[in-house]
């Protein structure tokens, strides 16, 4: 799982939030951009390799290897 870059598109996290937080298509998709966004950036900074929805359909962030240590760390 570790060379996953980008799995879950635009479009893919719009119809989950619409699923999940029973949104409609229009503010389901300027939150997706949104969301998007941040998951660009917090890339971007190094925290995250990328985004993908699990095996259960949840929308999850894949931290970077020295952010997983970390977490590891504080457990």
């Amino acid at each position: 799982m570790s060379n996953i870059i980008e799995s879950a598109t635009l479009d893919d996290i719009a119809l989950y939030l619409q699923r999940e937080e029973s949104l409609d298509s229009d503010s389901a998709h300027t939150a997706a951009q949104q969301a998007l966004g941040n998951f660009i950036e917090m890339r971007n900074k190094g925290l995250i390799k990328g985004w993908y929805f699990d095996d259960f359909g949840h929308l999850e962030l894949l931290p970077t290897d020295s952010i997983q240590l970390w977490i590891d760390q504080t457990k």
